[in-house]
């Protein structure tokens, strides 16, 4: 990277050794290991110029596509994107004019990257909307596959704890692909270097502008006598000597979002004077997109010289001109209509930009713009704000914000009465029965369902299909209603009379389907997983991500309590990630959720407390998160012997559904009981929940508990339990641990050792509970074996062994066992009962932390670290 312009530009005079990792990055992705840097670091520290260098010093031929973020209060969606449209083929311009389905234009880029070997630039990312961030992780995770590299710039100080570029960065963290920069300020020696022959004190320069790069260099390109004391000033002592027209155009860049289009300058009355005169005053400069400051920092300098009462005046022109022009960006003009107080231009503008939003995936920005339309539009027609309130409400369920979805909705519920609209009354109580549920309400849910139904039932026109898809998805909702609380008889009656309804609309023929399938699942009926499968995957190519999120939470569910760990992970493999790259964070929550409870049962409990710990962070329903409360409190109950809460606010919670909501908090229940001595009256209930629970397909869920209980006194006795339940409880303690391990239950297979009373099944459980990390349950084993008068009580495991060099975690320890045995990938994953690429990941894992070129070198430094005999 040692090019003329390297040595002669001022900012890069500490920065060689930056400019080296980019130029790795850049040569990987030449050799077709496509990547993604993210340069980060202080406003004015001198990031877009970083890489406008190292792109002038690069000489491989690839192009170049550099788009910019603006600094909307709501960003324009994929609006660095937009403007790179014309270097894109015709197929992605479709896309982005004109597509619902976000993920359809994110690979359609991606797909642009692919095939010709590029360098896309998104600079400024602090201003990236919800949409920007989404498309750059979709192409992270597949762009070591391509010959392109993808670069950012983040000013790091401006993103909070809730900005969408922290989860990219998080991506990046852990992607093998990508790299994080960050650019720091100059040194004293850098400074001096630069100040040179100048009668200028480089101490004092130092001291004022922190290093910062661009305030340095402002400073050394002021011509005055004396060292101005801030960098404003430095700024705006380039304005002294221009005009009127020179002072006209800073104020429309002032109040501009970003670039104004060159088309847009004669409209605006802008002179190629004015223009000259403030490019050679290096104020402004030509991009791609128009006409902008040459830095953030100069808009920053002008906004604050502004006459007060004169922006809403520039606003105006700004909207007249755009008015003329032969197009417009509804985020834009909504940026100009506020600007201007103009409310009607408002609710236009922002009811425009928020379905752009949504289509884009920028659900966040969505509801950001319905907001600006309902507050900052004055009084607006009934019709107008309640279909507003409807779709605000859409985007906050989307967003997983429920409680906010809950009162859009109560609102714009209230508006559709006073103006006596039956269908649309309905598909409101509709929607609010779904929030409900989800929020653990299963009485007010119910109401609104019975509700929705009401509005229509006895006076629905066979001919009006809208009126009969409203009526079929109320009556589908209260038949999962019924499911919920265990009524399969009531739910089988309902979905009857769905059927009658269902106006021939593909989305209510899937989400009949899903509920068929949930029902023929609880019944423990043969081809329930293969009928919910299939309408999953109808889902998604009707591209309805909420059926697509509601199916696949509802088939994790069931396979997760008839323990088929594989399904759910193969399943879980793929949806997770779709949740992501859709942006909707109510189904990721759905998933991780019940990734969470999977992880628990096959023993990877650090991975399932970091998805629980995901679910609880997010401001989701109240039911979302109760699966990852217990799964957290089981996770320390087991550990250290100490449980929060989590168990009895999961019961109060369940307790509103159905008995088979109950089974998994009943469990929790009387394994703290065993674990801590402690009684809980609420154990006569978990007894009468093994025989009263009327759903037969979850009796693996019945035998768990069923155990538990029997552990505590012994007097359990039912016929509901199967598989390796009921081998324990009959006594075939080895051969119940055996098959446990066969489908993936480590902790299960562990205690049906210990509840053997055989000294070397036991010292194998023992071995099974320290493997895991279950410390606490371990040592209550060791303190019964010496109360019982045991003379030789087996040791806890070496702590070397526990916490091994390499950071292996009880999973990949079992997984690098059987590699040791000669299983392959596809031979681990049929006995462990995961995915393949579940598998995959896990030997990936290990190779890394074992530092080892393949399995056989892992193998042997398994053993040398005394992971495997």
């Amino acid at each position: 990277m040692r090019c003329p312009r390297y040595y002669s530009f001022v900012v890069f005079a500490e920065r060689e050794q930056e400019l080296g990792v980019l130029a790795a990055r850049s040569a990987d992705a030449r050799a077709g290991r496509g990547g993604m840097v993210i340069v980060s670091g202080e406003s004015g520290v001198g990031k877009t110029s970083f890489v406008e260098t190292f792109l002038e010093c690069r000489a491989d031929g690839s192009r170049v596509l550099w788009g910019m973020c603006d600094p909307l209060s709501t960003p324009r969606p994929l609006g660095p994107i937009h403007d790179l449209a014309g270097h894109f083929g015709e197929t992605t311009q479709r896309s982005l004019l004109g597509s619902d389905h976000p993920h359809e234009t994110f690979a359609a880029v991606f797909e642009e990257l692919r095939k010709v070997p590029s360098v896309l630039v998104i600079d400024d990312l602090h201003w990236a909307d919800q949409a920007v961030v989404d498309l750059l992780r979709f192409v992270l995770r597949r762009i070591r596959h391509t010959h392109s590299l993808v670069i950012g710039t983040v000013r790091d100080d401006d993103i909070g704890i809730s900005h969408p570029m922290r989860a990219l960065l998080g991506d990046v963290a852990r992607s093998t692909s990508a790299t994080s920069l960050e650019l720091p300020p100059l040194s004293l020696g850098a400074v001096t270097k630069l100040v040179g022959a100048r009668p200028i004190d480089p101490v004092g320069l130092h001291r004022i502008t922190g290093g910062n790069a661009f305030f340095v260099v402002e400073m050394l390109d002021h011509a005055g006598s004396d060292l101005p004391t801030t960098v404003r000033d430095a700024i705006l002592s380039r304005t002294v000597d221009l005009g009127v027209d020179e002072w006209d155009v800073l104020y429309l860049l002032a109040c501009a979002p970003g670039s104004i289009p060159d088309y847009l300058l004669a409209d605006l009355g802008v002179s190629v004077s004015a223009l000259r005169t403030l490019a050679d005053a290096k104020l402004i400069r030509q991009t791609g997109r128009g006409v902008t400051f040459r830095h953030d920092l100069c808009r920053l300098a002008v906004a604050s010289v502004i006459p007060p009462g004169a922006e809403v005046a520039v606003h105006r022109r700004m909207i007249a001109a755009y008015d003329q022009a032969p197009q417009q960006d509804p985020s834009v003009i909504t940026h100009h209509a506020l600007g201007a107080g103009d409310r009607a231009r408002i609710v236009r503008a922002a009811s425009e930009a928020g379905p752009a939003a949504a289509r884009a995936g920028a659900h966040i920005e969505a509801t950001e713009f319905y907001q600006i339309a309902l507050t900052r539009g004055g009084a607006l027609p009934q019709p107008t704000e309640a279909e507003l309130c409807e779709r605000l409400a859409n985007e906050y369920y989307l967003t997983d914000r429920l409680d906010s979805a809950i009162a859009a909705r109560r609102r714009a519920l209230r508006l559709r009465e006073q103006l006596r609209e039956p269908v649309a009354i309905a598909e409101n109580h509709h929607a609010l029965a779904l929030y409900e549920s989800y929020n653990a309400d299963l009485p007010a849910a119910e109401h609104h369902a019975a509700q929705a139904v009401s509005a229509l039932d006895g006076q629905v026109d066979q001919r009006d299909r809208q009126q009969l898809v409203t009526l079929g998805n109320a009556l589908a909702t209260q038949a999962y209603f019924a499911l919920s609380a265990a009524d399969l008889a009531r739910a089988e009656t309902l979905l009857t009379k769905a059927r009658r309804c269902d106006g021939g609309d593909p989305v209510l023929d899937v989400r009949l389907r899903i509920i068929e399938g949930y029902r023929g699942g609880l019944a423990g009926e043969d081809g329930a997983h293969d009928g919910i499968l299939s309408s999953i995957g109808s889902a998604s190519d009707l591209h309805a991500d909420d059926l697509y999120a509601y199916g696949c939470s509802i088939l994790a569910f069931i396979d997760i309590e008839q323990r088929r760990h594989a399904n759910t992970a193969e399943l879980l493999d793929i949806s997770v990630p779709v949740s992501v790259e859709r942006d909707v964070p109510f189904t990721r929550s759905w998933l991780l959720a019940m990734r969470a409870r999977l992880a628990l049962l096959v023993g990877d409990w650090d991975d399932a407390a970091t998805d629980a710990g995901t679910v609880l962070a997010s401001p989701g329903g109240r039911l979302v998160s109760t699966w990852p409360l217990v799964v957290r409190t089981l996770i320390s109950l087991r550990r250290e012997g100490t449980a929060e809460d989590g168990i009895d606010e999961a019961w109060d919670v369940f307790r509103r559904f159905g008995e088979h909501y109950l089974l998994f908090p009943a469990a929790a229940i009387a394994e703290r009981v065993w674990l801590t001595g402690r009684h809980d009256d609420r154990l006569d209930e978990c007894r009468a929940l093994i025989d009263s629970c009327p759903v037969g397909g979850i009796d693996m869920a019945i035998g768990d508990l069923a155990v538990w209980l029997h552990r505590l006194d012994g007097s359990v006795g039912t016929d509901r339990a199967v598989g390796p339940h009921r081998l324990l409880l009959d006594g075939d303690y080895a051969a119940a641990a055996e098959e446990f391990h066969r489908l993936s239950m480590p902790y299960e297979a562990a205690l049906a050792f210990v509840d053997s009373g055989d000294p070397v099944l036991i010292r194998r459980g023992l071995d099974g509970l320290d493997n895991l990390g279950a410390a606490a349950v371990a040592a209550k084993v060791r303190r019964a074996l010496r109360s019982g008068g045991a003379t030789a009580v087996p040791a806890r495991r070496r702590a070397s062994t526990l916490a091994n060099p390499a950071g292996l975690t009880a999973r990949q320890i079992e997984v690098l066992q059987l590699i040791g045995d000669g299983m392959t990938n596809a031979e681990l994953a049929g006995h462990l009962y995961l995915s393949v690429r579940t598998v995959d990941h896990h030997v990936a894992a290990i190779l890394g932390k074992l530092v080892a070129t393949g399995r056989r070198d892992a193998v042997r430094k398994g053993r040398e670290l005394g992971l495997l005999p």
